[in-house]
């Protein structure tokens, strides 16, 4: 064998070409946004017959007088179930010096954006105009080379001799072996530099990986905590390390992450920097090691009040709900009377599970005598006003700068509740505390949404398009934004459009989950100025690619359970002219939207 590897090594040496070798290759499903800001995972391609990826990077000669033969290929198979796209590792690169770049030269691929390197190392890319073909159900590298032999360093021809990349797809497609004598692409050499610092020391443990995992992912994951298992100490982690770095890779964890490129500042926004994931994946490639050091993690405490805030001036318990040990469960809609004899001003609204591992999340509902007119079972989204609600690592809901919500006396609660199964039947008993103003507030908050309630999913719909717009007629300060879907959510964004003409996106969700139901919380309120309007941009996914689906053969409508849709996207905001004493005065609530809020 090692004679062979000689031979070939001296011909490849001879002809002045390096011979890439015909190894299988497989690589892990990976999640990454493109530089206008959209979700990309490869597995989700899987019902397409190839992924062809082609390295990108500004200013590279040799990729910008690559793309034109790139496109006319694209072109080409078109109708074949290929799928193209770009990537670009380049530290040097940012999104926008990329998306100006592709504007100037007219490319229309999806550029993903791998900011962290770490699809990039697991391809093995070295340069630029790199290209690779993927089947994207195994993951398996079918090919890597040039485009064609046309281009070289400070040289072109006019015409290539030979077509490396369509052969490839020829065959492939034909089910035929791969051509073989393959050269390297050639290209800009590309900086790996965390890659290579790593390579050298790996990252420590106790100073490195523990208080990463503090920041971002023990809040869940401890003792007592929603996560299946605990971050302990280094034992566990070194344990399920490379389930971290799965569901790094493709975007799962942590929870709620947004574009960080668009919008405006969200306090305690999820998602770990391209810096951060490096350290921490580069860590478990070398696998996951400990040092002589004591155990951070060994030394974190977690309290064990049940409120956070201190003892609640109203504590509701939930009905008892009996959770089955396996199944997919329907939102349960549960009724929680308030049994108010006068009107109370809302500072704070905190849950407590009963059992962590099973509740998901709560929506809560506010109806008030004047405007209960909806029943549980109406398929008319009249639920009332949104209260706040529960998810993982979403706790308490406060309102700020001295705010508060107006609840009425004779109101009652409604709590769209989500449970998930583990494998044992249990009992849940969710307690709410409410924390009230002593005096009524300064300010009033309210909530409503950006909703969208007339809308039909076709059947195997991949990107079925909605929108929602909530106005506002007064002068208002938006503080929090939650998207709302069922099942088939697959992203939506918030953008102002102003009364002056002009427009931002002030959040953006690229992968919905809809078993995370985040509260976004602006860190400083926007000021939306009269005549503003607030348009939630989101889609569907009916397909058969999504895991979530329950029936892709199916149109679906709007309605309460997860088998139907919702399209809410929630906001909290205060008008300004708006005080205790003119809500008080006044017969009903405000409009868009009432004495809600979160």
């Amino acid at each position: 064998m090692r004679t062979l590897a000689v031979i070939v090594g001296w011909i490849a040496l001879v002809c002045g070409q390096a011979v890439i070798a015909a190894e299988s290759q497989r690589i892990g499903d990976f999640a990454l946004l493109d530089h206008t800001g959209k979700h990309h995972k490869l597995s989700w391609y899987g019902d397409q017959k190839a992924v062809v990826v082609f390295v990108q990077g500004n200013g590279c000669p040799i990729v910008r007088n690559s793309v034109p033969e790139l496109s006319a290929i694209r072109d080409a198979y078109a109708d074949q179930g290929v799928e193209f796209f770009m990537l670009n590792p380049q530290p040097q690169d940012t999104r926008d010096s990329i998306t100006a770049e592709a504007a100037d030269l007219g490319y229309d691929f999806p550029i993903l954006m791998d900011e962290s390197q770490l699809v990039a190392e697991s391809l093995g890319v070295d340069r630029t105009s790199e290209t690779f073909i993927i089947n994207p159900e195994t993951r398996e590298v079918i090919y890597r080379g040039p485009i064609d032999d046309r281009l070289h360093y400070e040289t072109q021809k006019a015409e290539a001799n030979n077509h490396y990349l369509r052969d490839a797809l020829d065959a492939y497609l034909a089910g035929e072996a791969q051509p073989g004598n393959v050269p390297e692409a050639p290209g800009c050499l590309i900086t790996f530099a965390a890659r290579d610092a790593h390579e050298k020391a790996t990252p420590s443990y106790s100073a490195d990986i523990a208080p990463l995992l503090e920041t971002h992912c023990v809040k869940c994951h401890h003792d007592g905590g929603i996560a299946p298992w605990a971050m302990s100490d280094h034992r566990m982690v070194q344990g399920w390390s490379r389930m971290m770095k799965e569901v790094l890779l493709t975007r799962r964890m942590p929870p709620g992450q947004l574009d960080p490129h668009v919008g405006r500042p969200i306090q305690e926004a999820a998602g770990l920097s391209p810096e951060e994931l490096q350290t921490l994946v580069h860590w478990i490639d070398a696998g996951a090691p400990g040092d002589d050091q004591p155990d951070p993690l060994e030394a974190l405490a977690f309290s064990d009040a049940k409120f956070s805030l201190g003892e609640p001036d109203i504590v509701l318990t939930v009905p008892a709900q009996d959770i089955p040990a396996t199944g997919v469960l329907d939102y349960r809609y549960v009724p929680v009377p308030l049994n108010l004899d006068e009107d109370i001003w809302v500072r704070a609204v905190e849950y407590v599970p009963g059992d962590r591992q099973v509740l998901h999340h709560i929506i809560t509902y506010l109806s008030s005598p004047a405007d209960r007119t909806a029943g549980v079972e109406q398929d008319d989204g009249g639920l009332g006003d949104s209260l706040g609600g529960f998810a993982p690592g979403r706790q308490p809901d406060i309102w700020r700068d001295d705010s508060g919500a107006l609840i009425r006396a004779g109101s009652s609660l409604l709590l769209q509740m989500h449970y998930t199964t583990t494998g044992k039947a249990t009992v849940d008993e969710t307690q709410i505390g409410i924390y009230l103003h002593d005096e009524p507030p300064k300010y009033v908050m309210s909530g409503g949404s950006a909703g969208q309630r007339r809308f039909l999913i076709p059947p195997r719909a991949k990107e079925y398009k909605i929108e929602g717009v909530q106005e506002f007629e007064r002068d208002a300060l938006l503080y929090g934004l939650m998207p709302h879907m069922h099942y088939r959510g697959k992203y939506m964004k918030y953008v102002a459009e102003y009364p002056d003409g002009s427009s931002e996106v002030l959040l953006s969700v690229p992968k919905y989950d809809f078993n995370w139901q985040f509260n976004y919380q602006l860190e400083e309120p926007v000021f939306l100025p009269a005549g503003t309007r607030l348009i939630a941009k989101g889609a569907m996914d009916n397909s058969d690619r999504n895991p979530y689906n329950p029936n892709p053969n199916m149109p679906v409508r709007f309605g309460l359970q997860t088998m139907h849709e919702m399209f809410f996207g929630f906001t909290s905001y205060r008008y300004i002219d708006d005080t205790p004493e003119s809500v008080m005065a006044s017969s009903t609530s405000p409009e868009s939207g009432g004495q809600g809020g979160q």
